[in-house]
């Protein structure tokens, strides 16, 4: 018999009050009888005598001599002048409480985002959000915006209270967008989740990540803190009341309360008569978390390729096969939301089982690995040529760089190789090699890299130079009226139009980086525009 056959008795859904009354048996000797009433003074009893004088004032008579020498020698009560004249009800003023409003939150410090605590002054909320929306090309000014979008900052100037909490909502958001779904649960668990709507995105994101039972017990506990049936219809039979979901499920859904799509979902979730069944269910269009996750629980699972970014996390788990593990990791990794150092032990988990795409690159990351590992130059100088050119045709360089680059060696290698291994480490930001590079061009980016100045030996290096030459300028002070959020953003967006070839452009942004303070930023960002181009060719 399935869960829909259960009937409800005694008048449907409730709880039933039982009072129970004590009742004193055959022995019961009441205290009362036995010992004489308690009271608050002693002297009422008897046990003392009553004292030697007694007030009888009452108000509207003159200060008693007793209480005149407390005050002060007669004089009147500094705080007589917050005596109520009458009964009116004194005006309340209400504020918000600066807990309750996450949109300063942060997981890192504004220090440790190199930006100051006044970031946004000046901005309005609306622009801020446009914003935060940027994707830029370049890994180091993508670096720059993470940091802007998890730094504990003053947050935008909001006029209209209802609209806070919308800017702490839209930096999650972006997060989540932009794959990084780590970065927005811990965003979300800082900032603390006793929203309705923080609680639905924590949740939403444990589908995804796992961890899901935890939060599901936190729902069951906070009557109120979800608003979506199916939600908490899940939870409860996520924790083990399958009884309590079904009549939950039973009762939203005769009310309307969940959508067709959803129910169905939801019934064969529910009731086990029906896991047998052959009958494959489309998918809600638009899917969220708990529609791709009830999908897998009834053994219908959804292919993440065609789904939005954040769900090839479920991808990374154990449970998926390799192959779509590996898929999963790349797609992320193209993003710059998975650190490369799960991607790289995704690749050497396992021997390739066959040839061509996803296959090909493990197979080339796996022997360089092996060649790194003997630390011969004949085999090390090859096998990064190879690995980099798949790496980079497939949109993986930045994830790369990080993989290969601290274990490089620049100077243990020759010709393409030597180059190609230096200008891996400066564009991950590995600015420390044993020995200075003889050849010119490499030379100059290393200087450009690590605060020398570097000869104009290709068109980017000549632009860049002379914005490193020139006096370092004070930082603009927002108290002049300088908002630094649009400097900032518009810096960033001048700066990827090197990747065009727009240098000058780029030199703009660069430039703006520096006086903005940002001066490890500036010259990494310049040493990727420089690079870039060379990279480029070394690939083909």
């Amino acid at each position: 018999m399935g869960w829909t056959d259960l009937r409800i008795m005694g008048g449907g859904l409730g709880a039933l009050l039982v009072v129970m009354g004590l009742v004193a048996g055959p022995g019961f000797t009441p205290v009362m009888a036995q010992e004489a009433p308690l009271s608050a003074n002693d002297w009422l009893k008897g046990g003392r005598p009553p004292p030697g004088t007694a007030s009888a004032w009452r108000p509207g008579d003159p200060v008693p001599p007793d209480a005149a020498r407390l005050r002060g020698q007669g004089e009147a009560s500094p705080e007589s002048d917050n005596i109520a004249e009458n009964a009116a009800a004194v005006p309340v003023g209400v504020r918000r409480l600066s807990a309750a409003d996450p949109d300063g939150a942060g997981i890192i410090s504004a220090r440790q985002a190199g930006l100051p605590e006044d970031f946004w002054n000046g901005t309005d909320l609306d622009t801020a959000i446009r914003m935060i929306r940027a994707n830029p090309s370049l890994p180091a000014s993508a670096q720059i915006t993470r940091r802007v979008l998890e730094a504990q900052l003053a947050p935008p100037a909001v006029s209209d209270s209802a609209r806070i909490g919308e800017f702490f909502a839209a930096r999650v958001d972006q997060l989540v967008d932009a794959g990084a779904l780590p970065s927005a649960r811990d965003l979300l668990q800082g900032a603390g989740h006793n929203g309705p709507d923080t609680f639905r995105r924590l949740f939403e994101l444990s589908l995804l990540l796992g961890g899901d039972e935890q939060v599901c017990r936190q729902m069951n506990l906070a009557t109120g803190i979800a608003t979506d049936p199916e939600a908490r219809a899940f939870c409860l039979a996520q924790t083990g009341d399958w009884d309590a979901a079904a009549v939950l499920f039973l009762g939203a859904t005769r009310l309307g309360m969940i959508d067709a799509p959803t129910a169905e979902l939801m019934s064969r979730y529910l009731d086990d008569a029906s896991a047998e069944s052959g009958d494959l269910l489309a998918p809600p269009d638009p899917i969220n978390p708990l529609d791709f996750r009830l999908h897998e629980a009834i053994g219908q699972p959804l292919p993440t390729g065609d789904l939005p970014l954040a769900y090839a996390w479920s991808d990374i788990e154990n449970h998926s096969g390799w192959k779509a593990q590996l898929e999963a990791a790349e797609r992320l990794a193209r993003a710059r939301a998975l650190p490369a150092s799960i991607l790289d032990q995704l690749y050497t988990a396992q021997r390739p089982a066959a040839s061509g795409g996803v296959w090909e690159r493990a197979a080339a990351v796996q022997a360089l690995d092996a060649a790194l590992a003997t630390g011969d130059a004949a085999r090390i100088g090859p096998a990064l040529v190879t690995a980099f050119q798949r790496m980079e045709q497939a949109g993986l360089r930045d994830s790369f760089a990080a993989i290969a680059a601290p274990r490089l060696q620049p100077e243990i290698l020759q010709g393409d190789a030597a180059h190609l291994a230096l200008w891996l480490r400066l564009w991950a930001g590995e600015t420390e090699v044993a020995r200075a590079p003889e050849d010119k061009l490499d030379a100059s980016l290393l200087a450009l890299a690590t605060g020398g100045q570097p000869e104009p030996l290709t068109p980017a290096l000549g632009a860049l130079a002379p914005v490193f030459a020139a006096e370092l300028p004070p930082q603009p002070d927002p108290k002049d009226g300088i908002a630094l959020a649009p400097a900032l953003y518009g810096a960033l967006a001048d700066a990827d139009a090197g990747t065009q070839g727009d240098i000058t452009r780029a030199v703009r942004g660069v430039r703006m980086l520096r006086e903005l303070g940002l001066i490890a930023d500036a010259r990494r960002v310049a040493t990727q525009i420089a690079i870039d181009p060379l990279l480029k060719v070394a690939s083909q």
